[in-house]
């Protein structure tokens, strides 16, 4: 496994993460996903990236001896970041908050809340070498950014706790088990 570069963005509500995940569930969340039209079409340039922080780590010493002899570890986050570069008024809507506006069926605006908005979405990212990476519960920020003289929807997910019991954090799978 190398997990190289980035083929496919998706995202789906955290409803549907109702346990630990398998392949099996993965692939059921991700038809769901492509269903509802939660599927990135376009991330501008080489915008697309996958990191984890460094942990706090304090350790402490036996003032006796000089040597430490326990230590506290606060785990780093883990964040996936993307510009989308073309986008609709509902994707904005999706990720960042805010309202559609219609006129009669037909969605013609967005207008962004009145203050801030905390968005939780399931983030399911395959690379090119078709691996799956799933955050099941994903804390959202969107912003406007410039984007080579266009305005991107620059999106940050940071992997959080989920709310199912028994799911973790973050999953990765080979391909061949998501079906």
């Amino acid at each position: 496994m190398i997990a190289a570069g980035i083929s496919r963005v998706l995202y789906a509500e955290t409803s549907l993460v109702t346990g630990d995940l398998t392949g099996a569930a993965l692939k059921t969340i991700i038809d769901a996903a492509v269903t509802a039209g939660h599927e990135v079409e376009n991330i501008h340039g080489e915008t697309w990236n996958l990191e984890e922080s460094e942990p706090n780590v304090t350790r402490y010493k036996n003032q006796l001896t000089g040597q430490n002899y326990r230590q506290d570890t606060v785990m780093g986050d883990i964040q996936a970041s993307f510009t989308i570069g073309k986008y609709d008024y509902q994707t904005k809507a999706n990720l960042m908050g805010g309202e559609i506006i219609k006129n009669g069926s037909e969605i013609v605006g967005w207008k962004r809340a009145a203050g801030a908005v905390e968005i939780y979405k399931c983030l399911i990212c395959k690379t090119d070498d078709d691996q799956w990476c799933v955050f099941p519960k994903a804390a959202v920020v969107t912003r406007e950014t410039n984007a080579d003289k266009a305005i991107g929807l620059a999106v940050a997910g940071t992997a959080m706790e989920p709310d199912a019991e028994g799911a973790r954090s973050e999953y990765w799978f080979d391909g061949s088990e998501v079906k």
